[in-house]
């Protein structure tokens, strides 16, 4: 059963590499499209046909619905398999996200285990202070994929587990970040230390927070919607926002000020200087920083969208 599965996902998407256990089957991934065939990230389980890919996050319950999305000719109608029915696994409210069972508190002073100690000591060179390992409950591991990662987590208001980021130490890994493999849209990072009552400052990433005062939310890129989580709760509370992202950023930052304006939020705004994010400054600078923020109006948005265009871009 698993040789013809393997036969026929070879054929679909090119020759797959099989891991130790025999069990999963690592292919190029159709959705994605990437025109590199070595990165193989859709992963199939041979012994139930479940598949997902660690990019895209395409995933399903059985691989022939992928399979017939992208390779029609090679399912065979006769197949007994209902391919009519949706076999995508849907997004729910519920929110699963799990850790590694033997995750360290890099707060601990008797760690002995080397890969943890290297982790704890690349926090420090970037400048945090064991406080900020503390405030922010950073974890490690010498495990599994989340080796040499320093983990961030990240808990809602009732203090469930709603998030991670984890952030390699030395490049081991073929991504710098491994966060949680669910919709950003549905989390606020760390909303158990949050208070709605007092202005919020929203920065980019998890590095960023952790340099600015109490009270600053990472918003874990650089665009909110009207649907996220985070929007709604902002908007709920009336919770007066600045907006800080880093200079290249000016436009999403705009963006996301308008949006919040609109929605009668009191909005300031403010950038990190040239070529610097807010994760290179110290704590001082960026509090001198965000203390000369400016209330947003349209018009500062209007003015730096005229001068980004370049010339002979306009007829």
């Amino acid at each position: 059963m698993q040789k013809n599965i393997r036969a026929l996902l070879d054929r679909a998407f090119g020759k797959g590499t099989l891991s130790r256990d025999g069990v999963n089957y690592a292919l190029h991934c159709p959705a994605c499209n990437d025109s590199r065939k070595e990165k193989k990230k859709l992963t199939v389980r041979l012994d139930d046909a479940r598949y997902h890919c660690w990019v895209c996050e395409t995933k399903g319950s059985n691989v022939k619905f992928l399979i017939k999305k992208h390779r029609p000719d090679l399912i065979d109608p006769s197949d007994k398999i209902n391919l009519n029915k949706r076999n995508v696994i849907e997004e729910t409210d519920e929110i699963l996200v799990k850790l590694p069972g033997d995750f360290v508190f890099l707060g601990n002073e008797n760690i002995k285990d080397p890969d943890i100690i290297a982790t704890k000591k690349y926090l420090l060179r970037r400048g945090l202070k064991k406080s900020d390992i503390f405030r922010w409950r950073m974890l490690a591991t010498s495990k599994g994929s989340f080796r040499r990662k320093a983990i961030i987590p990240s808990f809602d208001e009732d203090g469930n587990l709603n998030y991670y980021v984890a952030r390699s130490i030395d490049g081991s890994g073929p991504y710098k970040y491994k966060n949680a493999k669910i919709s950003k849209k549905k989390i606020i990072f760390n909303e158990i230390d949050i208070n709605w009552k007092l202005p919020v400052v929203l920065v980019e990433g998890v590095f960023d927070a952790i340099n600015c005062p109490e009270n600053t939310i990472p918003i874990l890129g650089s665009s909110l919607t009207n649907n996220s989580k985070l929007f709604q709760k902002i908007l709920s509370n009336q919770t007066p926002v600045t907006v800080a992202l880093d200079p290249d950023l000016k436009m999403k930052a705009f963006k996301i000020a308008k949006l919040l304006k609109s929605a009668g939020c009191e909005v300031q705004i403010i950038f990190a200087p040239n070529k610097k994010d807010f994760g290179d400054l110290s704590k001082g600078d960026v509090i001198e920083i965000l203390s000369k923020s400016v209330p947003y109006e349209d018009f500062a948005r209007i003015t730096h969208k005229i001068r980004s265009i370049r010339s002979g871009t306009i007829l």
